[in-house]
Formats: structure tokens, sequence, C-alpha cells
């Protein structure tokens, strides 16, 4: 038998070999794409009042390029399904906003002078949230929800109502005020409901309906009648437009 004794410094000789740091890094024509990010998702915030839009908020994520290697400099960017949303101009982060509710499929490159090229496909998932208010009315603007998105090959999965009346006091301390009564109802494109619901509200009380859509695939109008009564009411509404968490790329880093 051979003697372990003289295996041993072999194995250690070959060891050392394969793991010398002289064999690691960027070799001739190639590129080594390291794109990290916190988050993969986020939701857009619209605002009205009086059914005017007041404020709009988009999802902003930010893209690191800091780790990513090439043998020849090289430029890097995300490409979208419209072409390319952004290109390094200054420093190794890009931020991509999204101003359009989801399923974007992004491409993050890095391409270097010699030709050398690496991608890496990540999947953005991003939402719609409608906030609306109306105070001091009769009559309730109806509120638009569009869940069709133009460019993402997923549709929403689910459309999610709260939708709130209340009437106020018509006289702080002493009232004077009487029953409202309303109707609310999800209208399609055709101008059928989709589905319904009825309301009572006493003076200084609320009512609120609470219901969930699954019919993505138009636009819908979400009206409130206002059947009987004489006092005013005010309207506070959220609308989500959900979208399957399932498609999106996990975050590869933590803040």
């Amino acid at each position: 038998m051979v003697s372990l004794l003289r295996i041993f410094p072999l194995l250690l000789f070959l060891v050392g070999s394969v793991f010398h740091t002289g064999c690691v890094g960027v070799t001739e024509e190639e590129v080594l794409l390291s794109v990290e990010y916190t988050h993969s998702n986020g939701t857009i915030v619209e605002e009205f009042v009086d059914g005017e839009l007041v404020s709009r908020a988009v999802v902003t994520i930010d893209f690191d390029f800091t780790k990513t290697e090439a043998s020849t400099p090289f430029e890097f960017g995300i490409w979208g399904i419209e072409g390319p949303l952004s290109q390094n101009k200054n420093g190794n982060v890009i931020s991509v906003d999204f101003s359009e509710h989801g399923i974007w499929d992004l491409t993050a490159f890095a391409l270097s002078e010699d030709g050398a090229r690496a991608t890496e496909e990540i999947v953005i998932r991003v939402e719609l949230q409608i906030e609306w208010e109306e105070k001091t009315t009769y009559d309730p603007k109806p509120l638009a929800i569009d869940s069709v998105s133009e460019f993402s090959g997923v549709p929403a999965s689910s459309i999610l109502i709260h939708s709130k009346v209340e009437n106020p006091v018509l006289i702080e301390n002493i009232g004077g005020g009487r029953e409202v009564e309303i109707s609310w109802a999800l209208i399609d494109e055709i101008g059928i409901a989709c589905q319904s619901q009825k309301g009572y509200v006493d003076e200084g009380e609320e009512v609120a309906w609470n219901t969930v859509h699954f019919g993505t695939y138009e636009v819908h109008e979400l009206h409130i009648e206002y059947e009987e009564g004489q006092d005013y009411i005010d309207v506070f509404q959220r609308v989500y437009i959900q979208y399957p968490e399932t498609y999106e790329t996990k975050p590869n880093t933590t803040q």
C-alpha cells in the first residue's frame, strides 16, 4: 500500500493549485454581472378629491451594479418591455421609476468594450392603490377603475374595494338630520352591474361596503347612488388593483 504520509503532501499541492488567487477574477473578454436590489414590488398611490386627481406617487426601485466586473471598460443598464428604461450615467446605482401597474419583465445587462455581454432577467410587481374623498355631496361622482395593463402579459388578480359613506351631524350637539339611503354598484364596460349593495346611514353614523372582484379584464366604474334622504354625505373610498405575488423575482439583498 502507498503510505498516506507520501500522498498527503501531493494533495496539499493540488488543493493549493486549484485555489491559488492568481486563478480567480475576470478573464479576457468576460463580464461578471452582479445587480442587487432590496425590493421587487411596490404600489402606485393615486389620491382624488372631489373626483380630481391631486397627487400620484410612482414606484422607484434602485438597482446596484457596484459588484459588476469586466476585463475592459463596460456599460450597464436596465431594459424594459419597450426598450431601455435606464443606462448608467453617474455612479453604479440605477433608479427606475414605474408609473404603470402590472408585471414588469426587465433585463439587467452589462456590455464590455470587447463585446462581452451578460444579462439577468428580473420581474417586478407593481400594484395600484386609489384613495378617493368627496365631502358634502348629494351626487357622488363615479370612480373609474382601470385594471387593464397595456403592456403586462399577466392580468391583475383582483380588485379590492372599501367604500365608506358617512352622514355627518347636521348641527353639532343638536342634530336634526335624517337617515340616508344609498346604493353601490360596480359597473362594467357595457353598463351591467357586476356587483351591487344597498346601505342606510343615520345622522352621525357611517356605513361601508367591502368587496372583491376578480373580473380584471376590463375597465369598471364604482357608483354610489343617493336614493333617499335630505342630508349631505361624505364619501371615502380605497381601491386596490392586485397582481399575483408568485410572478415577481425575490430581492437578492437587504437594506
